[in-house]
């Protein structure tokens, strides 16, 4: 994906993100959320699930020239479709703040190949009227370097292993700036958009703007029956070949799948399901 997060040495964890940034496809709305004053903890888990082509990455990087980096051995791993990890998202959030950790384990036999490396975020930041705006995001892939991204007299600052450290790089913004995990909880207490809207987003590396377009409804089977839900997807672009959908709970706002298709430059697709709806 051209101008998504770049892949590194972390391999599967750097997939993980990826949904996150698919997950920015994830415009998680819960609209029955109260706002209190006191601290309300969500936990929200996902199956992720790799469907991977590896002869079709081979013919990307033979035309393209590009070298192999090296997380390529992910798809010696992953056998057509394959559980690759559980993402685990705990939403913490107070009367004006708001505080989002999320975890992604690898599931057992990539753990092992892998050496248990893991996808850490953090986001902390303010609730307004207009929902969340990120104010400190933190990112962790594995065995790579801690990336920060915080908010400084009106232009994102980007950090390596500490903000103690002079920023690496600064980006400007417009609008309520969000981030590869808030996105999918900015909705909290509020509708959905019923028109395509723009997300500016940081991955702890550049701010980019992303559009969502509202699709159609769906009866989405889900936990053992049937739910209506709304589909949303990503627009692309000859720049962003990066394909993107995700189904909301049409009660809840909560998001029930979302797909992520890499499958120009890496011949995969990336799946994450929610697995059972949390209490209010």
């Amino acid at each position: 994906m051209k101008n998504g997060p770049k892949f590194t040495t972390s391999s599967v964890a750097n997939f993980i993100s990826d949904l996150a940034l698919l997950r920015l496809a994830c415009l998680v709305a819960l609209s029955t959320l109260s706002l209190g004053t006191s601290a309300q903890t969500i936990q929200f888990e996902y199956d992720l699930k790799i469907t991977a082509d590896p002869a079709k990455r081979v013919a990307y990087l033979k035309e393209s020239g590009e070298a192999p980096s090296p997380y390529e051995q992910v798809f010696n791993l992953v056998k057509g479709s394959m559980q690759v990890a559980t993402i685990v998202d705990k939403v913490d959030i107070r009367k004006d703040q708001y505080h989002i950790n999320s975890v992604g384990t690898l599931g057992a036999v990539l753990s092992t190949a892998l050496s248990d490396q893991k996808l850490v975020r953090d986001s902390v930041g303010s609730v307004g009227k207009d929902g969340m705006l990120t104010n400190t995001y933190q990112e962790k892939r594995g065995n790579t370097d801690l990336l920060i991204a915080k908010v400084e007299k009106s232009l994102v600052n980007f950090y390596k292993v500490s903000s103690r450290n002079p920023p690496v790089g600064s980006a400007p913004y417009t609008g309520r700036l969000l981030d590869m995990v808030s996105v999918g909880y900015q909705f909290l207490g509020r509708e959905l958009s019923p028109k395509s809207i723009v997300l500016p987003v940081t991955d702890g590396r550049s701010v980019k703007n992303y559009t969502l377009v509202r699709g159609e409804p769906w009866e989405f089977p889900f936990d053992g029956g049937k739910v209506k839900a709304i589909r949303y997807y990503k627009t692309t672009s000859k720049d962003d070949t990066a394909t993107f959908e995700v189904w909301f709970s049409e009660k809840e706002h909560a998001p029930l799948r979302s797909v992520i298709g890499l499958n120009a430059q890496y011949g995969a697709t990336i799946q994450s399901d929610l697995k059972k709806m949390p209490k209010f």
